[in-house]
This record gives structure tokens, sequence and C-alpha cells, in this order.
């Protein structure tokens, strides 16, 4: 069903790159392959990352600690685990496609990308603390701490309202 609204989402977008002429539409796919040249090899490299860390972390220890029994101790361990993901999207999202794949639950799969998005610790380090300073980040902190635990446990409750 996604590649299918995928598919047409890039259809609308193609008619209305072309209905805005032949230098816009080949401005666009210029810039269409750059991208594709840029993250096509980032993520061949990420998925060979996360081939390693599959062999180096069992499916057993991500399914005691990520899976179903884990429970609010999944939400807690995925919500410390993402920020500590030292890459950009290609890489966070290999892993969590690697944790999914060995079992990992849905809400724990969010709560650990939601940490990772808000609270990833190279980028606080390399910009917000000595960008913003220390009362900043520590009101950032404090204020949005509880999101990964949150957006999880909406996430669970949503799987159950649909089935």
């Amino acid at each position: 069903m996604g590649a299918l609204l995928l598919g047409f989402a890039f259809l609308v977008l193609l008619v209305v790159v072309l209905r805005r002429g032949r230098a816009t539409a080949l401005d666009a796919a210029e810039r269409a392959l750059e991208q594709f040249a840029f993250v096509i090899p980032q993520l061949g490299l990420a998925l060979i990352v996360a081939g390693f860390l599959s062999k180096l972390i069992p499916a057993e220890f991500i399914a005691a600690y990520l899976g179903p029994e884990a429970g609010w101790m999944g939400l807690i361990v995925a919500s410390v685990a993402g920020p500590i993901v030292p890459a950009g999207p290609v890489l966070a999202f290999s892993i969590a496609a690697l944790l999914e794949r060995a079992g990992a639950t849905p809400e724990t799969l969010v709560a650990f990308v939601t940490s990772w998005s808000i609270f990833t610790v190279h980028r606080m380090i390399t910009f917000e603390l000595p960008l913003l300073g220390w009362s900043f980040l520590k009101l950032r902190l404090l204020s949005a701490g509880l999101m990964p635990i949150a957006a999880g446990l909406i996430a669970a409750g949503i799987i159950r309202a649909i089935g």
C-alpha cells in the first residue's frame, strides 16, 4: 500500500513539474539524480554497518529488551538507545530496520526513532551546548524528555485501536 501511495505521489509531482515547463522539469530531474547519487552510497554503507551490528547484537537480546515482553522497559531502553546512535538518518533507520527484523515492537521502534530525532548526543555536544548553552539544553531536555516514551505509548494505542 505504501509503495502505491508513493507511486501516486510521484506521478502527481511529475505532472505538476511538467506543467511548469521543460526547464523546471529538467532542473527537478537533475536535483533528483544528485540526491540519488548522494544517498545510495550512504545507504549501502549503512546497510553494511547494520549487517555487522546484527552479528554483534544477538536477536535474542533485542527481542528481550525491545520485544513484546519488554513492556515499559522496552520503551525506556529504546528511548535511551536512540540518542547514542552517532549518525544521520541513513544509518539510524537502517538500525531501526535491523531492530524490527530482530523482534522489536513497533512502539519501541517509534520510541527509538523519536529519541534519536530529538536527543542525538553528538548534535547536542557539537551544536546545542556551544551555541545555545547549558541552560537552554537543560530546559530542552527537561521539557521534551518524555516525548519518546509518549510517542511509543501513542503508537501502542494506535496499534490496539486499528487491530
